[in-house]
C-alpha cells in the first residue's frame, strides 16, 4: 500500500501541527488569547493510506476538513468542508485524523475544545 506523500499548506500540516486560518481566527477570536491544539509531541499521527481501490482507479483530489479537538485531545467531530471528489477519499482522511492525538487548546490556563482546519492532498506519483 502507498502512503499520502504530501500534507497540502504548511498551515495545514498535522505532523507539524495544527494552525488556525486567519478566517478562523477572526471569526471565533476569543476576548483573551486562545492557542490552538497542537499535536502531542511522540504520538503518531500517520498520514492516511492511499486506499488500493483509489489508486487503481488514479483518484485524487484534496480533501478539506475540519475538525474538533476536545479538552482532553481527542478529536471529537470532524466535518467534510469540500470534498475531493471521492467518498473513499474523504472517509478515509477522516478516519486517519480521528486516530491522531492533539494538546489540546488553551484559553485563560485552561483546556477548551476548539476546531481546526486541516486539508489531506491526494495525489499519485
Amino acid at each position: 500500500m502507498m502512503r499520502l506523500p504530501l500534507f497540502c499548506m504548511t498551515a495545514l500540516a498535522l505532523l507539524a501541527g495544527c494552525v488556525q486560518s486567519p478566517a478562523t481566527r477572526t471569526a471565533a477570536a476569543p476576548a483573551q488569547a486562545q492557542q490552538p491544539p497542537q499535536q502531542q509531541p511522540g504520538e503518531d499521527c500517520a498520514p492516511p493510506v492511499y486506499p488500493p481501490e483509489a489508486v487503481q482507479a488514479r483518484m485524487s483530489g484534496v480533501s478539506m476538513m475540519a475538525f474538533l479537538v476536545g479538552s482532553d485531545g481527542t478529536v471529537r467531530e470532524s466535518r467534510l468542508l469540500k470534498s475531493s471528489g471521492y467518498a473513499i477519499l474523504d472517509r478515509t482522511a477522516e478516519a486517519a485524523l480521528r486516530l491522531c492525538r492533539f494538546k489540546p487548546a488553551l484559553k485563560n490556563g485552561h483546556t477548551v475544545a476548539a476546531w481546526q482546519p486541516v486539508q489531506y492532498a491526494w495525489s499519485l506519483p
